[in-house]
């Protein structure tokens, strides 16, 4: 980011947050902690504005259900224009089937993959940025707790998780 003082999209990113989380999924802290940590990662690492954006855009279309899907995307894009857009559709992990269904965690996680491969670059920074966040409450979260309380879902083994950030891994290295 070549300024990193104020950024008033950033700002506006943040309250759009907050207004709409609480509108579509109940807004809470872990939401309100995921998106700064994104932001601040991606600025850390010297990403370009959207893509910071889309960092806190993030978790709203990740959490948001299935039926009020299009209209948080139509106001997303919007209030915060094509780039930032598609590069938050990009980096949203596809969670459900074209029925509706939800999909398994691996299913969901080998769907992404393929996702990936032709993703918008800063959806690419977004979903890295994401799995550093994760991977580092994770490693808090054992040491201070254990490991049977990391946040996965049911029925997903610590292979499962290896096998994600080693495929993950492989593609963001295809892509550089």
């Amino acid at each position: 980011m070549s300024n990193p003082g104020y950024s008033d999209l950033i700002d506006h990113a943040f309250a759009f947050v907050a207004k709409h989380h609480a509108d579509a999924t109940g807004f809470g802290p872990a939401t309100t902690n995921r998106s700064a940590n994104l932001a601040v990662t991606l600025a850390r690492y010297g990403c370009d504005e959207p893509t910071v954006v889309a960092g806190v855009l993030l978790s709203l279309l990740d959490e948001c259900p299935l039926d009020r899907r299009p209209g948080m995307e139509a106001k997303v894009n919007e209030k915060f224009g094509p780039a930032v857009f598609v590069s938050v559709r990009d980096a949203t992990e596809p969670r459900y089937d074209p029925e509706g269904r939800r999909r398994g965690w691996r299913t969901s996680k080998q769907e992404f993959l393929v996702h990936l491969l032709d993703a918008d670059p800063r959806a690419l920074d977004v979903v890295t940025a994401k799995e550093i966040h994760w991977c580092g409450s994770s490693l808090t979260i054992v040491r201070r707790l254990g490991p049977e309380y990391l946040p996965i879902g049911s029925g997903v083994a610590l292979a499962d998780i290896e096998w994600w950030h080693g495929s993950l891994a492989e593609l963001l290295a295809t892509r550089s």
